[in-house]
C-alpha cells in the first residue's frame, strides 16, 4: 500500500512540462468609455494578431505570453440614432497580455480559459471628423497616457493533432487606465477603452 502511494505522489508531481509557440490572429471590436458622456458611441472594427508562448508546468495549468498588434477606436453618432458617423478615433497599440492558462478536456479536443493582465503602448492614433459634424472636446485632441492597461479574460476551444495545435478564443479587455488625463480641471474623469475579440491560432508543441 505504501508503494502504491508513493507511485501515485511521484506521478503528480513528476508532471512532463510543455512548450509551445505559435501565432494568432483576428478582429477587434472595440469602444471607449467617455465620462461625461457627449455623444452616442459604436464599436468600430479592427485587426489584431501576434505571436505567443505557452508553458504547461500542471496537468490543467500553465502560462501564455503573447506579443501582439491592436486596432482599437470608436466611432460617434451625434444624430443617436445609430444610422451614420459623425466622428471616427483609430488607435494602433503593441499588446503584451501575460495570462493564467487553464484547459480542460483530453489529448485530442480542449476548452481553454485564459485570464491576467493586459499592457499596451500607442503605436499611432488618427482620426476622421465628417464634415459638418459639430467638433466636441476631445476631437483633435492627442491621447495623453499612451501606456494602457486592463484585465483580459476569455475562453475558446482547441484540436490537437500530434504537435500541432488549432485553437478559436474569444476575448473581452476592461482597460483600468484613461487615455485622457482625469484630473479635477480636466475634461473627462473616465475615458477608458474596452476591447472584444474573435481569434483563430495555431501552436505548435516544442516539447
Amino acid at each position: 500500500m505504501l508503494l502504491m502511494i508513493v507511485s501515485v505522489a511521484q506521478a503528480q508531481y513528476n508532471t512532463k512540462s510543455e512548450w509551445y509557440v505559435g501565432v494568432t490572429g483576428g478582429a477587434s471590436l472595440s469602444n471607449i468609455t467617455l465620462v461625461p458622456k457627449l455623444v452616442d458611441k459604436a464599436f468600430t472594427v479592427g485587426n489584431n494578431g501576434g505571436v505567443s508562448v505557452r508553458y504547461i508546468s500542471e496537468p490543467h495549468f500553465g502560462l501564455q505570453a503573447e506579443l501582439n498588434v491592436l486596432e482599437a477606436g470608436w466611432k460617434e453618432d451625434e444624430e443617436g440614432h445609430g444610422l451614420s458617423t459623425s466622428y471616427e478615433r483609430n488607435l494602433r497599440l503593441v499588446d503584451f497580455p501575460f495570462l493564467l492558462h487553464a484547459h480542460t478536456g483530453d489529448q485530442l479536443f480542449r476548452g481553454v480559459l485564459n485570464v491576467g493582465p493586459r499592457f499596451s503602448y500607442l503605436l499611432s492614433s488618427s482620426e476622421t471628423l465628417v464634415a459638418g459634424s459639430t467638433p466636441l472636446l476631445h476631437h483633435g485632441k492627442p491621447v495623453d497616457h499612451p501606456f494602457q492597461y486592463g484585465i483580459v479574460g476569455g475562453g475558446g476551444f482547441e484540436l490537437h493533432v500530434k504537435r500541432l495545435v488549432i485553437g478559436l478564443e474569444g476575448r473581452y479587455t476592461y482597460y483600468m487606465s484613461n487615455l485622457f488625463n482625469d484630473a479635477v480641471s480636466d475634461d473627462f474623469n473616465t475615458s477608458g477603452l474596452q476591447v472584444v475579440t474573435v481569434n483563430a491560432y495555431l501552436q505548435l508543441r516544442l516539447f
